[in-house]
């Protein structure tokens, strides 16, 4: 694994972005799993500009929503919509190259293992981006006991679907961010803790995890 520190917010966005951008350049048709979370936004906001620069196209390349709501009676896509408005609005991915684990036509276990079957089948996540949540959560895992398999997890009386460590474990390249010093303890927990004290701590088990903080981020490592 390698830890990078930057000075700020923007900075880390433009590295995680960089580093994205420059797995689309080396291979175009890679499998990319993507986060949603407010710290994120600075990221999508680099890519976008690279896309709209001309700089990267996402044509070929096949994108897996990392976690979703269940189903409700609207039927709709909460987080996807949020992604939607981050990023697909602003770069060239269409809907046939993107996946969300979500289905009204299949229960949440069947659903969840369907999604897991499909990254399989497209030989697994070549990157994922991942943020560092207040709580620890990896995803939407909370638990240190960390379920291997993607499945239905209830956080504050929501559900949701979400990858589980088996497939994050397989990516080949996880980039993980963390901005704020909202979440330097939970860095240091993820970084120097012991391996059940946070779900994110086994990505530090990963030899290929990046873990991209800013410095407020990294104040207590």
């Amino acid at each position: 694994m390698s830890v990078l520190i930057y000075r700020d917010v923007k900075t880390v966005g433009v590295c995680a972005a960089t580093m994205i951008a420059a797995n689309i350049l080396a291979e175009p048709k890679c499998v990319i799993g993507v986060d949603y979370h407010e710290t994120l936004l600075p990221v999508y906001d680099s890519l976008s500009a690279m896309t709209e620069n001309g700089l990267i196209t996402w044509n070929d390349t096949q994108i897996y929503q990392l976690f979703e709501f269940l189903p409700d009676n609207s039927g709709e896509q909460r987080i996807a919509n949020l992604l939607g408005k981050a990023l697909f609005a602003k770069t060239d991915i269409c809907e046939r190259q993107y996946t969300v684990p979500f289905s009204v036509d299949h229960t949440p276990e069947e659903t969840a293992h369907l999604y897991e079957q499909a990254i399989m089948d497209d030989g697994g996540l070549d990157l994922a981006l991942i943020a560092v949540r207040h709580d620890g959560a990896l995803l939407m895992n909370q638990s240190a006991d960390r379920d291997p398999a993607s499945h239905m997890q209830a956080i504050d009386g929501d559900w949701f679907i979400t990858a589980g460590l088996n497939v994050l474990m397989q990516c080949k390249h996880p980039i993980v961010v963390a901005t704020g010093k909202n979440v330097s303890g939970t860095v240091r927990a993820m970084l120097k803790g012991n391996l059940t004290e946070t779900p994110l701590a086994a990505l530090r088990l990963h030899p290929g995890a990046t873990f991209v903080l800013d410095e407020e981020a990294a104040e207590l490592l």
